[in-house]
């Protein structure tokens, strides 16, 4: 369930510089399932998206943040992940006034269209300088126009959630080499698998705040999905930096605008790779009010290279600096989700229990 009701408490409970380890599993509600109930208990209003889980993270920072804020308290996290069907995240809580004051530049509102779900965050509050001293003031906006500018659609409003960093690089990189030392956690059964999150945590981009979806992105557009690497590379060779998210693989997290995003995939849909692709489906024509219309129907400003680029090849390497193999997007448990109708949860309690009635009945036959 929700944690909402024991944070006023827990903000307070904690010592100075103290270490509050905050775990939610109401992932239906933070991924924007039950907006209504999500703001009631958050105070913050989810959108639907690929990034929902890393946006329901944000969400419960922001609103960590905001209890804290009532008593004088400020939150640095120190690490924050979607694990399985839950959220779980480290802040250290200290004491500033002064630090209070920036709590509202530390989170934004999310315009995020209804069509292609291009989004843009719109901060709460920007620090300004005046000279003598630096002051909170309101943000400007809006960062958007009225209708996307990809594809005419209307945007809607969510948050206000958390877009400072989500973990402290220092923290995740001692962790990590803690898990790594075999002598001091040989024993652990999940050594591995938080290996491979940790080392997904580390290569994200602490400044950039949500991500889009290759995948998702292509599905709007009719276009099969470019190799990671040559889509990662084209945006790396035109100068912006780019990593994946630990909350989901095909995730592209980079400061490039959305409009140079959309631009790598116009270059994709020019390439005979992609039309080779295209040829082996049945081909429909595009409507011409589809959001795949308006946006192909632009010009890109740069020829897309995607040829690979090393930097990106590392990253999304298996291996770690020493050669071993990092699993870094492990599959869920075998017993995750409802399975199907002859290997169901549901199906194997119902022959536990006729097999502990037949049990039963022979037992009685005996007495």
């Amino acid at each position: 369930g929700t944690a909402s009701p024991f944070l006023d408490g827990a903000v307070q409970a904690v010592s100075e510089g103290g270490l509050l380890m905050v775990t939610c599993t109401d992932m239906a509600v933070l991924a924007g399932a039950y907006p209504e109930a999500c703001f009631a208990k958050y105070g913050a209003w989810p959108l639907k998206g690929k990034h929902c889980h890393e946006q329901g993270l944000r969400i419960l920072l922001a609103c960590i943040d905001s209890h804290a804020a009532r008593h004088g308290r400020y939150i640095t996290p120190l690490l924050s992940v979607h694990i399985n069907f839950y959220v779980r995240v480290f802040v250290r809580l200290r004491s500033s006034k002064a630090a209070v004051k920036l709590s509202a530049t530390k989170v934004s509102h999310l315009y995020q269209c209804a069509r292609c779900d291009s989004f843009a965050l719109q901060p709460l509050a920007r620090v300004v300088d005046k000279g003598t001293h630096e002051k909170v003031v309101a943000g400007v906006g809006p960062p958007v126009e009225r209708s996307c500018e990809h594809c005419g659609g209307v945007h809607h409003v969510g948050g206000p959630l958390w877009t400072a960093p989500m973990h402290d690089h220092e923290f995740v990189e001692k962790l990590l080499a803690k898990l790594q030392d075999e002598e001091g956690c040989s024993n652990l059964g999940s050594r591995k698998r938080l290996i491979g999150m940790l080392t997904s945590v580390a290569e994200e981009l602490p400044d950039v705040p949500l991500f889009t979806s290759l995948s998702a992105m292509c599905g709007v557009m009719h276009l099969p999905c470019p190799q990671t690497v040559g889509a990662l590379s084209a945006l790396v060779r035109q100068g912006y930096r780019v990593s994946r998210s630990h909350t989901d693989p095909s995730a592209i997290k980079t400061d490039a605008p959305q409009r140079k995003v959309w631009d790598m995939l116009r270059c994709w849909a020019k390439r005979p790779e992609c039309e080779a692709q295209k040829g082996k489906k049945k081909k429909e024509p595009l409507s011409p009010t589809s959001p795949a219309a308006a946006i192909l129907a632009a010009s890109p400003e740069e020829e897309a290279d995607f040829r690979p680029v090393p930097e990106v090849q590392r990253m999304l390497s298996k291996k770690d600096g020493a050669g071993g193999k990092v699993g870094k997007f492990l599959p869920n448990p075998e017993q995750w989700g409802p399975g199907s109708r002859g290997t169901s949860h549901a199906a194997a309690f119902g022959a536990a229990e006729a097999a502990a009635a037949a049990s039963n009945g022979a037992v009685d036959k005996r007495a």
